[in-house]
C-alpha cells in the first residue's frame, strides 16, 4: 500500500478510483500515461522514415487529457502535413530513402520496408501495439510510485 493510503494492486482498482474522481489519483494516472506515450513516440522516432527528418520532426505527444475519468494522450506526426505523414504511415509499399550515409550500392531508396523496422510504415502503430501489452501493468507501476 503507498503512504498515501490508498490501495492499488491492479487496472480495476486504478478504474475505481478514477471513477470516484480521486484527483491524487487522477493526477498521477495522467502522468503515468504521459510517460507511456512519450515512450511509445520515442521508439516511433527510432521508425519513422527519413528524408529530410520533417516526419520525425514534427511529432508532438500531447499533454494527457481526460476521456470520462480515463486518462488519455495523443501521439502526432505531420502537423500541417499530416497527410503526408498518414501516406507514410499507411502505405505498405512506399520505397523509403536509407538513413545517411546511404545504402552501400548508391541506391535512393531501400524498397518497401517491413513495419518495425527503421524508415518503414506503421512507425507508430507498431510500437504502440508491442509496448499495448505491459500498458496496465507499467502505468500501475508509475502510479504507485507517484502516489509514495
Amino acid at each position: 500500500m503507498a503512504k498515501s493510503g490508498i490501495r492499488i494492486e491492479g487496472i480495476e482498482d486504478l478504474r475505481r478510483l478514477l471513477e470516484k474522481g480521486n484527483k491524487k489519483v487522477t493526477q498521477a494516472a495522467r502522468l503515468a500515461v504521459l510517460d507511456a506515450a512519450t515512450e511509445v513516440a520515442d521508439k516511433s522516432d527510432n521508425l519513422v522514415p527519413e528524408d529530410s527528418s520533417d516526419l520525425r520532426d514534427s511529432q508532438m505527444v500531447k499533454p494527457p487529457g481526460l476521456s470520462g475519468n480515463n486518462p488519455t494522450a495523443e501521439i502526432t506526426f505531420g502537423g500541417p502535413a499530416a497527410p503526408y505523414a498518414v501516406e507514410q504511415h499507411e502505405n505498405l509499399d512506399l520505397w523509403h530513402p536509407p538513413r545517411a550515409p546511404g545504402n552501400k550500392d548508391g541506391h535512393i531508396g531501400t524498397g518497401p520496408t517491413a513495419p518495425g523496422s527503421v524508415g518503414s510504415p506503421k512507425y507508430l502503430e507498431w510500437p504502440l501495439l508491442e509496448m499495448a501489452k505491459t500498458f496496465d501493468r507499467r502505468i500501475i507501476k508509475t502510479v504507485k510510485r507517484l502516489l509514495r
